[in-house]
């Protein structure tokens, strides 16, 4: 197996995520609307028509990188790493390499624990993140610096035992 061979891995289901920032898209396009709508021809100020415009790329942003997430086992030189990527065509990425990961555990989540759907939380800031797509079962990683990643995936058990198997360098 060469390094960076896909080990296990799973799309995660996020239908309903993408449903409610599509929501907040055409929420917000209908706000913008009816705000330009209403000035009686006095016209937007250029800072709100720019920054409205910034707001709904950031938004149609955030609907693409959430309509594709997975979550992957990869092979590396240095052992089993787990990796998320986000958006088609793996546009952004988050790696947690064997040397960053101190034990790993499956557990039960629920939306209230986690503040809701989506990524929250902060590894850096907070020392703490949680990518949740559904209640339920998900991969808890414990990581160097006093750090922890939550992930929501159908078999954390299969994951813990990937990440396990391989957590020696590869000859």
């Amino acid at each position: 197996m060469s390094a960076g061979d896909v080990v296990l891995s799973q799309r995660l289901r996020t239908t309903a995520l993408a449903a409610v920032l599509a929501l907040g898209v055409a929420l917000f396009v209908n706000v913008t609307v009816l705000m330009i709508n209403t000035t009686n021809g006095h016209g937007v100020p250029a800072v709100e028509a720019v920054i409205a415009i910034v707001v709904l790329v950031l938004l149609v942003g955030l609907l693409v990188l959430a309509l594709r997430i997975e979550v992957r086992v990869v092979q590396q030189a240095r052992g089993r790493a787990l990796e998320v990527a986000y958006g088609p065509g793996s546009l952004v990425r988050q790696r947690f390499g064997p040397e960053r990961i101190l034990s790993t555990a499956a557990i039960d989540v629920s939306l209230t624990q986690t503040g809701g759907w989506g990524y929250r939380g902060s590894l850096r800031l907070f020392r703490r993140a949680s990518l949740v797509t559904r209640r339920g079962a998900a991969l808890e990683l414990n990581l160097a610096g006093q750090r922890r990643f939550v992930v929501t995936v159908d078999d954390p058990e299969a994951f813990r035992h990937s990440l396990q198997a391989g957590s020696g360098p590869t000859p």
